[in-house]
């Protein structure tokens, strides 16, 4: 089996793409100016703003966004402008100022120190301001004062943009008027068509196994929080061959390598190119995919592509919405890694089951995880606080 450091210098390269110098100067296309100020941009989240900005244009906003940094690990190029700066109140309230927006979202965290005056100031300015939010702090979502805290910032807003259509029972209920679900997904648009079988690629990345489990996703995000070595445990003391794990992310710990069994278990290190080529042939080959923790917009990917999702119960995030055990894929109690063990090769193992749920997934995210769902929800978030908005505070 070859090197696994093999598939990292094949699927990607070394330029980080800089973000777009433009400043947020107004477009010449667009008659209103929208401003999504932000903390770090993930990667993924590049192709969706540029979905965005896109389809803004069309609807006479010009989109641009603010952020303390774009993710060092983006290769997509931003069509829509951006600046980066770090965080502080009066250098962000000079860069709203030089921006003009007639609205301003905000995807920020409560604990992020810019959060608080920035809202206020913005109400004050009589600037409509959106809140995309998750409603609530999902790892801790008892906590009383931070609900308290979420609770006040959701009334304060002129409209909210939510992560899921669930998470309005979070919303207080003066508040359910102005709240737009908008199901946070990535842009399956950008994602490239993939000519070659699974067996074409299988022989590329030098893999046998006849069914293959993928596991994507960052692996020390928070503690393990997506609990990689529940899989590495079952393939561990699997007795077969046929059936074979795949791993996709960065951030193994070295105690998790050395606990890979090597006839069934394959790590393949961190994956990104700018066309999303190599890890969409990777989530072709595969069959099912197991993020036993945290799923987050892995769940999403693995859909599109027509797998079956097996994870556990526990801190899941908004986007657990889109699994429904039984339809397509499975939830088993949490840390039951005997149960895990026990969806994963009833799927392996029942093509006609695999075949059902498999169709299912892919069904049910294009139904409901559509990026064009998720600029409708933010389009009609915005033209409420336009038509609504007020300098009262609820």
């Amino acid at each position: 089996m070859p090197d696994p450091g093999y598939f990292c210098s094949k699927a990607i390269g070394t330029k980080r793409i800089k973000p777009v110098k433009t400043g947020l100067n107004k477009s010449t296309v667009g008659t209103r100016n929208l401003l999504l100020v932000s903390n770090p941009v993930m990667h993924y989240r590049v192709s969706i703003y540029n979905y965005f900005w896109k389809r803004f244009q069309e609807d006479g906003w010009n989109f641009s966004v603010l952020a303390n940094r774009l993710q060092s690990q983006n290769r997509i190029e931003p069509v829509f402008p951006v600046q980066e700066l770090d965080f502080g109140f009066f250098p962000y309230r000079q860069a709203i100022l030089r921006s003009k927006p007639d609205v301003v979202i905000l995807f920020l965290h409560l604990k992020d120190r810019i959060f608080w005056p920035l809202i206020h100031w913005l109400k004050w300015s009589g600037i409509p301001v959106i809140f995309w939010t998750k409603t609530r702090n999902l790892d801790d979502a008892n906590n009383y004062l931070k609900n308290i805290l979420f609770n006040y910032a959701m009334r304060l807003c002129d409209g909210l943009i939510l992560y899921t259509e669930p998470l309005m029972a979070n919303v207080p209920a003066s508040a359910q008027s102005k709240a737009f679900p908008a199901n946070n997904t990535i842009n399956f648009e950008d994602f490239p068509a993939i000519a070659e079988s699974k067996e074409e690629i299988k022989r590329e990345f030098g893999i046998s196994f006849r069914k293959i489990v993928l596991f994507a996703g960052r692996i020390s995000e928070e503690g393990n929080r997506k609990k990689v070595d529940h899989l590495i445990d079952i393939f561990r003391d699997l007795p077969r061959k046929d059936l074979g794990l795949v791993i996709v992310g960065s951030g193994m710990p070295e105690n998790f390598k050395r606990r890979l069994n090597p006839k069934n278990s394959v790590y393949l290190g961190e994956i990104h190119d700018s066309e999303n080529r190599q890890i969409s042939r990777i989530f072709k080959m595969a069959d099912i995919c197991s993020i036993p923790g945290h799923v987050g917009l892995g769940l999403n990917q693995a859909m599109y592509w027509g797998l079956p999702m097996v994870t556990e119960e526990g801190l899941q995030p908004p986007e657990i919405f889109y699994l429904k055990s039984g339809h397509n894929g499975f939830i088993v109690p949490e840390n039951d890694v005997a149960a895990l063990k026990e969806k994963i090769l009833y799927l392996a193992d029942n093509e006609s089951v695999l075949q059902e749920f498999s169709q299912n997934a892919r069904a049910d995210i294009m139904k409901k995880g559509s990026i064009e769902g998720m600029f409708h929800g933010f389009q009609n978030c915005i033209n409420y606080a336009v038509k609504n908005k007020s300098t009262k505070i609820k």
